[in-house]
Protein backbone atom coordinates (compact mmCIF):
# COMPACT_ATOMS: atom_id res chain seq x y z
CA UNK A 1 0.00 0.00 0.00
CA UNK A 2 1.40 3.36 -1.08
CA UNK A 3 1.86 5.89 1.68
CA UNK A 4 1.36 9.59 0.93
CA UNK A 5 2.86 12.50 2.65
CA UNK A 6 0.61 15.37 3.72
CA UNK A 7 1.56 17.47 0.75
CA UNK A 8 0.89 14.62 -1.64
CA UNK A 9 -2.47 13.94 0.00
CA UNK A 10 -3.52 17.60 -0.34
CA UNK A 11 -2.51 17.58 -4.00
CA UNK A 12 -4.60 14.47 -4.66
CA UNK A 13 -7.66 15.99 -2.94
CA UNK A 14 -7.21 19.15 -4.96
CA UNK A 15 -7.12 17.14 -8.17
CA UNK A 16 -10.33 15.32 -7.17
CA UNK A 17 -12.14 18.62 -6.36
CA UNK A 18 -11.31 20.45 -9.59
CA UNK A 19 -13.90 18.67 -11.84
CA UNK A 20 -16.69 19.76 -9.47
CA UNK A 21 -15.56 23.35 -8.99
CA UNK A 22 -17.65 25.88 -11.07
CA UNK A 23 -15.86 27.98 -13.60
CA UNK A 24 -15.51 31.75 -13.00
CA UNK A 25 -18.16 32.41 -15.64
CA UNK A 26 -20.63 30.11 -13.91
CA UNK A 27 -19.91 31.77 -10.57
CA UNK A 28 -20.76 35.20 -12.05
CA UNK A 29 -23.98 33.82 -13.54
CA UNK A 30 -25.06 32.33 -10.21
CA UNK A 31 -24.24 35.58 -8.38
CA UNK A 32 -26.37 37.63 -10.82
CA UNK A 33 -29.24 35.17 -10.55
CA UNK A 34 -29.24 35.48 -6.74
CA UNK A 35 -29.11 39.28 -6.53
CA UNK A 36 -31.36 40.04 -9.47
CA UNK A 37 -34.14 37.68 -8.42
CA UNK A 38 -37.54 39.42 -8.33
CA UNK A 39 -38.55 40.27 -4.83
CA UNK A 40 -42.05 39.03 -3.93
CA UNK A 41 -44.61 41.83 -4.12
CA UNK A 42 -46.22 42.73 -0.82
CA UNK A 43 -49.73 41.34 -0.36
CA UNK A 44 -52.48 43.79 -1.19
CA UNK A 45 -54.01 45.32 1.86
CA UNK A 46 -57.69 44.60 2.21
CA UNK A 47 -59.61 47.84 2.64
CA UNK A 48 -62.21 47.07 5.29
CA UNK A 49 -63.81 50.53 4.98
CA UNK A 50 -65.09 49.93 1.44
CA UNK A 51 -68.29 48.01 2.42
CA UNK A 52 -69.07 50.71 4.98
CA UNK A 53 -68.66 53.43 2.34
CA UNK A 54 -70.97 51.60 -0.08
CA UNK A 55 -73.63 51.16 2.63
CA UNK A 56 -73.41 54.85 3.51
CA UNK A 57 -73.86 55.91 -0.14
CA UNK A 58 -76.89 53.62 -0.50
CA UNK A 59 -78.42 55.06 2.67
CA UNK A 60 -78.00 58.60 1.38
CA UNK A 61 -79.64 57.59 -1.91
CA UNK A 62 -82.63 56.02 -0.16
CA UNK A 63 -83.13 59.07 2.07
CA UNK A 64 -82.92 61.42 -0.93
CA UNK A 65 -85.41 59.39 -2.97
CA UNK A 66 -87.83 59.21 -0.05
CA UNK A 67 -87.62 62.97 0.49
CA UNK A 68 -88.34 63.65 -3.19
CA UNK A 69 -91.32 61.30 -3.26
CA UNK A 70 -92.80 62.73 -0.08
CA UNK A 71 -92.40 66.28 -1.33
CA UNK A 72 -94.14 65.68 -4.66
CA UNK A 73 -97.40 67.60 -5.05
CA UNK A 74 -100.35 65.24 -4.90
CA UNK A 75 -98.36 62.50 -3.22
CA UNK A 76 -100.31 60.26 -0.89
CA UNK A 77 -100.70 61.65 2.60
CA UNK A 78 -100.82 58.21 4.19
CA UNK A 79 -97.52 56.86 5.48
CA UNK A 80 -94.84 57.35 8.14
CA UNK A 81 -94.75 61.12 7.74
CA UNK A 82 -98.52 61.72 7.98
CA UNK A 83 -100.12 62.96 11.20
CA UNK A 84 -103.46 61.55 12.33
CA UNK A 85 -105.78 64.51 13.01
CA UNK A 86 -109.06 62.56 13.14
CA UNK A 87 -109.87 63.59 16.72
CA UNK A 88 -109.35 67.29 16.03
CA UNK A 89 -111.78 67.13 13.09
CA UNK A 90 -114.63 65.85 15.27
CA UNK A 91 -117.45 68.40 15.12
CA UNK A 92 -116.23 69.82 11.81
CA UNK A 93 -118.78 70.63 9.10
CA UNK A 94 -117.57 70.88 5.51
CA UNK A 95 -119.81 72.33 2.84
CA UNK A 96 -119.25 72.45 -0.90
CA UNK A 97 -118.89 75.97 -2.31
CA UNK A 98 -118.29 75.25 -6.00
CA UNK A 99 -121.20 74.59 -8.32
CA UNK A 100 -121.62 71.08 -9.70
CA UNK A 101 -124.54 69.65 -11.67
CA UNK A 102 -124.17 66.23 -10.06
CA UNK A 103 -123.17 66.70 -6.43
CA UNK A 104 -123.33 69.22 -3.63
CA UNK A 105 -121.53 67.81 -0.62
CA UNK A 106 -122.49 68.47 2.97
CA UNK A 107 -120.09 66.58 5.23
CA UNK A 108 -120.24 66.26 9.02
CA UNK A 109 -117.27 64.83 10.94
CA UNK A 110 -118.46 63.26 14.18
CA UNK A 111 -116.57 61.35 16.85
CA UNK A 112 -117.59 57.92 15.60
CA UNK A 113 -119.23 58.68 12.29
CA UNK A 114 -118.63 60.50 9.03
CA UNK A 115 -121.85 61.72 7.43
CA UNK A 116 -121.69 62.55 3.71
CA UNK A 117 -124.81 64.01 2.17
CA UNK A 118 -125.68 65.17 -1.34
CA UNK A 119 -127.89 68.24 -1.08
CA UNK A 120 -128.05 68.76 -4.82
CA UNK A 121 -131.58 68.54 -6.20
CA UNK A 122 -131.17 68.35 -9.95
CA UNK A 123 -133.56 70.77 -11.55
CA UNK A 124 -132.57 69.59 -15.01
CA UNK A 125 -135.12 66.78 -15.04
CA UNK A 126 -136.94 66.65 -11.68
CA UNK A 127 -140.27 68.44 -11.90
CA UNK A 128 -139.63 69.49 -15.49
CA UNK A 129 -143.04 69.41 -17.22
CA UNK A 130 -141.50 70.00 -20.64
CA UNK A 131 -139.99 66.51 -20.96
CA UNK A 132 -141.61 63.12 -21.27
CA UNK A 133 -141.51 60.39 -18.68
CA UNK A 134 -139.06 58.40 -20.81
CA UNK A 135 -136.73 61.40 -21.13
CA UNK A 136 -136.88 62.00 -17.39
CA UNK A 137 -136.01 58.36 -16.68
CA UNK A 138 -133.09 58.48 -19.11
CA UNK A 139 -131.74 61.67 -17.53
CA UNK A 140 -132.14 60.11 -14.08
CA UNK A 141 -130.10 57.08 -15.17
CA UNK A 142 -127.36 59.32 -16.55
CA UNK A 143 -127.38 61.30 -13.31
CA UNK A 144 -126.99 58.14 -11.23
CA UNK A 145 -124.17 56.95 -13.49
CA UNK A 146 -122.29 60.21 -12.87
CA UNK A 147 -122.87 59.91 -9.14
CA UNK A 148 -121.46 56.37 -9.15
CA UNK A 149 -118.17 57.65 -10.58
CA UNK A 150 -117.59 60.05 -7.69
CA UNK A 151 -114.91 59.13 -5.18
CA UNK A 152 -116.93 60.15 -2.12
CA UNK A 153 -120.30 58.46 -2.00
CA UNK A 154 -123.09 59.79 0.23
CA UNK A 155 -123.69 57.74 3.36
CA UNK A 156 -122.69 57.23 6.97
CA UNK A 157 -119.29 55.76 7.76
CA UNK A 158 -118.63 54.79 11.42
CA UNK A 159 -114.93 54.11 10.83
CA UNK A 160 -112.82 56.81 9.21
CA UNK A 161 -109.49 58.62 9.59
CA UNK A 162 -108.14 62.00 8.58
CA UNK A 163 -104.38 62.26 8.10
CA UNK A 164 -102.36 65.39 7.42
CA UNK A 165 -99.04 66.07 5.70
CA UNK A 166 -98.21 69.74 5.17
CA UNK A 167 -101.35 71.22 3.56
CA UNK A 168 -102.74 67.90 2.34
CA UNK A 169 -105.46 66.03 4.22
CA UNK A 170 -106.62 62.54 3.29
CA UNK A 171 -109.96 61.13 4.41
CA UNK A 172 -109.84 57.33 4.43
CA UNK A 173 -112.75 54.92 4.71
CA UNK A 174 -111.56 51.30 5.07
CA UNK A 175 -113.37 48.23 3.85
CA UNK A 176 -114.73 46.86 0.60
CA UNK A 177 -116.76 49.98 -0.13
CA UNK A 178 -114.16 52.34 1.28
CA UNK A 179 -112.30 55.13 -0.43
CA UNK A 180 -109.60 57.75 0.06
CA UNK A 181 -110.18 61.40 -0.74
CA UNK A 182 -107.44 64.05 -0.55
CA UNK A 183 -108.03 67.73 0.18
CA UNK A 184 -105.59 70.61 -0.06
CA UNK A 185 -105.90 73.45 2.40
CA UNK A 186 -105.84 76.69 0.38
CA UNK A 187 -106.87 79.12 3.16
CA UNK A 188 -107.54 78.88 6.92
CA UNK A 189 -111.08 77.62 6.28
CA UNK A 190 -110.95 76.72 2.59
CA UNK A 191 -110.15 73.41 0.91
CA UNK A 192 -109.96 72.05 -2.62
CA UNK A 193 -110.60 68.36 -3.27
CA UNK A 194 -108.61 66.13 -5.57
CA UNK A 195 -111.46 66.42 -8.10
CA UNK A 196 -111.36 70.24 -8.07
CA UNK A 197 -114.42 70.70 -5.85
CA UNK A 198 -113.99 73.51 -3.31
CA UNK A 199 -115.22 73.50 0.29
CA UNK A 200 -115.47 75.72 3.33
CA UNK A 201 -115.49 74.57 6.96
CA UNK A 202 -117.16 75.98 10.05
CA UNK A 203 -114.03 75.91 12.24
CA UNK A 204 -110.29 76.35 11.88
CA UNK A 205 -108.56 73.02 11.44
CA UNK A 206 -105.28 71.67 12.71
Amino acid sequence: MTRYTDDELNRELENLRKPFEPTPARKRAMRQAVFSAKQPSPAKRILHWQPLLVSFILLIGIISATTVLIGKPGASVNGWFAKDVTDSWSGMIMEQTSRNDVISYYIVFQENNLHIENTNVSETFMGNVNITQAEAEKMAEEHQAKLAKLTMQPGDYPDYTVKKKNDLYTITIPGENGFSYTLEKTAPRQFTGEDGITYSVNNYTE
